[in-house]
């Protein structure tokens, strides 16, 4: 499990970047979601037409400029699966890495790139990876398996979520031969090879580029090169002419000369640069932009309604424990003791678990700050129940959603093969009102009250937190907002001092890419089998390192590892994401809202900007959830 020790350079990072993920399946504060069903994906504003692809000859020239919603905060949050990505740097990260698979446009295979094939053992615990042979990185290193080693080994000597993220599934990455390895796990993983292809993990940089104290630009093999980068605003990357790659007719790749990515926060105005012509592609997440942008001239959307991926989730993450982060807590108070050899003192043990005064409390919703003194009240299931059926979600989709996208009620899509009703409470204000009022009477409390946790200066969320919090006023609960900044959010969400928070993640391909958002481990077992902690009751959880919730249900791991070891498609994989579901909307781990939506948009002169195509000529799955490839596009 995650209980092994990473040496003394690999703590917890105090931060995140961004809303920073490691997989396309993850989202951002600003709302990427998928949903829909299963299907091409493609949608069209002309009857007959799919937007975003051309079947006309390519123009090998041209510019693309392109409006994004986000950056990073300095170079080093970027290199590579060392870094830490939101969806605006996956769509940079396609254009200067190549991963190690791809997703076909269907989403049910994973095709080559810089691997050639992944082949499992019988119990799935090892993954062998057959890499291609002659690829450069853009600088002239020498793509091999020395190269994935290294990759690997940067994200265990940084201060990326990636190495924390990655821990309770991959034990070592070893080279077999100059072109072979093998990925050794710490579990059974019947779908690991999905995470090569989805996960930041699958990006390969340059070896030379790696480690902490790199201060340089990112190199990749990828189709662009780098050329200046001016954080916050403007990223301009140039073809690379040796690109390894070639399309069906020999023309090698990339088309386009170049790209400038612009850094956007603001939904109207990148809208409005894209009608000016400002800009000649965008992405967003926001309803008002969408709706807007279905009905501008001069332009193509489409959307991924219907793409084949389940969405990511609109919800509010409930802290669960009322604790701060358990698994930070185990990193810094107990991992000392056990790298020397000894035993973790028992008063250490308990402020781990939340029953010593410590890392449990609240957010005080006067001062905003962490409190050790008060006692956590969404860390009751009664209180996130009443929550949960106090919320109007369908009033919730069609005033604050605009109707984009459609309500939730778990984690999955109706027509996802992991889907059956999980009973999410129904909205049922006077049930939410008896539920209070037990609490408060049970308790010996004149009122009940927590703070939610919003992005300052954002128009969208502001009035999503107003619905919210008068919505919950009417059955007796009383919110109080805590505007933040975004890196200040995430940065309470990771260390664990908030109560509830807006939050969009979940979706993908395979839910195995959300294992690690899920993780919980037993703290008695003996380290390195668990987390060391012997003078803890055997059936205590504590949640992994980015289970931002702080759920730590037997039940979720017992059925997340059995799926794990089943074969994808087997009715054993399917049921047991579905006992998940079940667990997540019985418990209300997270109060769903709606399943949104990630929309691109691109002026006419844009051609095939929804296209790209594998090695072996297949198409993929592009653009893949809130990042696109940019190979295959050509400029009229």
């Amino acid at each position: 499990m995650v209980g092994r020790s990473r040496g003394k350079q690999d703590k917890m990072s105090s931060e995140f970047d961004r809303r920073s993920f490691i997989t396309h399946s993850a989202a951002t504060i600003g709302g990427v979601a998928m949903a829909g069903t299963v299907v091409d994906g493609l949608m069209a504003n002309v009857a007959g037409a799919t937007v975003g692809v051309s079947t006309k000859k390519p123009k090998a020239r041209g510019t693309l400029t392109v409006g994004l919603i986000s950056d990073v905060l300095s170079f080093s949050d970027f290199n590579g699966q060392q870094a830490s990505w939101d969806q605006s740097a996956f769509c940079k990260g396609n254009a200067l890495f190549d991963p190690l698979f791809v997703t076909s446009a269907n989403g049910s295979e994973i095709l080559p790139m810089l691997a050639l094939t992944a082949t499992p053992n019988a119990a799935y615990t090892e993954w062998t990876i057959q890499l291609r042979r002659g690829v450069k990185f853009s600088n002239g290193e020498s793509f091999n398996a020395a190269a994935v080693v290294a990759n690997y080994a940067a994200t265990q000597v940084t201060t990326s979520p990636v190495g924390p993220a990655i821990l309770p599934i991959i034990s070592s990455v070893v080279s077999t031969g100059p072109y072979t390895v093998v990925y050794k796990l710490v579990i059974p993983f019947s779908t690991f090879n999905i995470q090569l292809s989805e996960q930041q993990i699958a990006y390969m940089a340059a070896p030379s580029t790696l480690g902490a104290s790199y201060k340089g630009h990112p190199v990749g093999t990828g189709p662009f090169e780098f050329v200046s980068w001016n954080l916050g605003s403007t990223t301009v990357v140039k073809k690379n002419k040796k690109y390894w790659r070639k399309d069906a007719k020999g023309r090698r790749l990339p088309y386009l000369d170049g790209i400038v990515f612009k850094t956007i926060p603001d939904d109207s105005t990148r809208n409005a640069a894209l009608a000016s012509g400002e800009i000649d592609m965008l992405l967003t997440t926001n309803a008002g932009s969408i709706v807007t942008l279905r009905k501008m001239k001069g332009v193509t959307y489409r959307d991924d309604i219907n793409d084949p991926r389940d969405p990511a989730i609109n919800f509010i993450m409930m802290n669960n424990s009322g604790t701060q982060n358990q698994f930070g807590a185990w990193d810094t108070l107990a991992l000392p003791y056990i790298e020397k050899g000894q035993a973790v003192p028992t008063g250490v043990q308990n402020i781990i678990a939340g029953t010593a005064p410590g890392i449990k409390g609240a957010v005080n919703p006067s001062s905003l700050q962490w409190d050790l003194s008060l006692t956590p009240v969404v860390s009751s299931q009664q209180i996130r129940q009443a929550c949960a059926m106090a919320i109007n979600r369908e009033t919730f989709l069609k005033v604050i959603a605009l109707g984009v996208g459609t309500v939730s009620d778990g984690i999955y899509r109706k027509s996802s093969p992991y889907y059956s009703n999980p009973n999410y409470p129904a909205y049922n204000p006077s049930g939410a009102s008896a539920l209070v009022s037990t609490y408060k009477k049970t308790n010996n409390l004149s009122s009940v009250g927590f703070v939610i946790d919003i992005v300052s200066g954002n128009a969208e969320q502001t009035e999503q937190f107003a619905f919210i919090q008068q919505q919950l006023a009417a059955v007796g609960i009383t919110v109080t907002p805590r505007a933040i900044e975004q890196a200040s959010l995430i940065q309470n969400v990771e260390q664990g001092s908030f109560d509830a928070s807006f939050y969009n993640e979940f979706g993908g391909i395979d839910q195995g890419l959300n294992y690690v958002w899920w993780d919980s481990v037993p703290a008695a077992p003996a380290y390195p089998n668990g987390l060391g902690l012997t003078s803890l009751s055997a059936t205590t959880f504590i949640p992994g390192a980015v289970n931002f919730a702080h759920q730590a249900d037997p039940t979720v791991e017992i059925a997340m590892l059995s799926a794990l070891a089943s074969p994808k498609g087997s009715a054993a994989y399917a049921g047991a994401w579905g006992k998940v579901n079940d667990i997540f909307a019985q418990d209300c781990t997270y109060l769903f809202l709606t399943q949104l939506v990630t929309a691109f948009a691109a002026r006419n002169r844009v051609q095939n900007w929804a296209y790209s195509a594998g090695f072996d000529g297949k198409r993929l799955l592009n653009p893949d959830g809130g990042s696109t490839r940019w190979d295959y596009v050509w400029i009229t």
